[in-house]
């Protein structure tokens, strides 16, 4: 539900389209990218507590996130070699080409986000996958992570977060209300690592008290809710960080963990990963071949769904090959099976 969050928000954002203003108006697609780092600091937490070693942990991390990532890469350069105005000699040969296969797969790709010639009439912007920052963000938290959680087991769970939430609340202040501003690069800076780390640790705490959360989930639900629903009244901009980071990280692990069992997806696969880093580049491509444009709700469904096409191939061909049969995404997948079996015999 997050990833498509993120690809309808996107709709807007990349063709700057009229149709599609209310998807933007609606759909805070920001937020949803920041309820990703949270489950991801939930989840990863618990990957780190389980693993015999560091070895074994980031072992794990590479498993998941590298495949997907190197293909969507080359394969964004390869789609380049057809849309690019350049010939297919000069677009190979071409000095920002191979820039951009080094900075991207050093997870660096603010420095080189285009490829010579391609999208360069699109309306929002020439970025082959504005998508993939965040995982360059994911990638570094992966390497705090045991030293957050060395501070936590240090000095304490709730004392660490706080220092965290408090030093990316003065950085808030600072920023936006100084000559930096919030045109600054410091600034991107800020949403792109900062804010995202406080997310990401939130996640984390609420794994090291997840008995009690679980205890206490229905009485906090609510007021987590009308928080969440005050900020946007009030404007997130105008609220202290921790009002916007708090009730949000615990309204998406509260209701995804405890309230909202929506069936056992993983039978399909975890296909949120692949939709989420292969819909930029479908969507450019679309709004570059005037698809979108011209057609906007035929382009828009046909976008959605090359992006479920693109997520399920991901993972069946790329993704699921390099995890361990361990792995819990296996285990899901595999845990569907029979269950799906005895039900189809029941209703034979």
């Amino acid at each position: 539900m997050l990833a498509f969050g993120v690809v309808l928000g996107h709709l807007y954002d990349l063709t700057l389209h009229n149709t599609f203003l209310g998807l933007r108006l609606n759909i805070d697609s920001e937020s949803c990218v920041y309820c990703f780092f949270t489950i991801s600091g939930f989840l990863v937490t618990l990957s780190y507590v389980r693993s015999s070693g560091l070895r074994s942990f980031y072992k794990k991390r590479v498993r998941r996130i590298l495949p997907a990532y190197v293909a969507v890469i080359l394969l964004s350069v390869l789609l380049g070699a057809m849309l690019t105005r350049y010939q297919i000699p000069a677009y190979i040969t071409s000095a920002e080409t191979w820039s951009y296969l080094f900075w991207n797969l050093a997870f660096l790709n603010m420095y080189q986000p285009s490829l010579p010639g391609v999208f360069e009439n699109n309306p929002a912007t020439v970025a082959i996958n504005g998508s993939l920052w965040s995982i360059r963000s994911e990638v570094l938290f992966y390497l705090l992570i045991p030293i957050w959680m060395f501070c936590c087991k240090r000095c304490g769970n709730l004392l660490s977060w706080s220092v965290v939430l408090i030093a990316v609340q003065c950085a808030d202040v600072l920023i936006l209300h100084t000559v930096w501003g919030a045109s600054s690069g410091i600034y991107l800076f800020h949403i792109g690592y900062f804010i995202p780390f406080a997310f990401f640790t939130t996640g984390s705490l609420l794994y090291l008290y997840r008995e009690q959360l679980e205890n206490y989930a229905p009485r906090i639900l609510p007021f987590c809710l009308l928080l969440f629903l005050g900020a946007y009244l009030v404007g997130k901009e105008n609220m202290p960080l921790v009002l916007r980071v708090v009730p949000l990280a615990m309204l998406v692990i509260i209701i995804g963990g405890y309230f909202c069992y929506l069936g056992n997806w993983g039978r399909f696969g975890d296909l949120s990963y692949g939709i989420y880093i292969y819909h930029f580049p479908i969507l450019q491509t679309l709004i570059a071949l005037g698809i979108l444009t011209a057609m906007p709700l035929v382009g828009a469904f046909i976008a959605i769904m090359l992006t479920i096409a693109a997520g399920l191939a991901s993972w069946h061909w790329i993704e699921k090959p390099f995890l361990s049969k361990k792995s819990h995404y296996i285990q899901a997948e595999a845990a569907a099976t029979p269950v799906l079996d005895s039900e189809l015999q029941a209703v034979r």
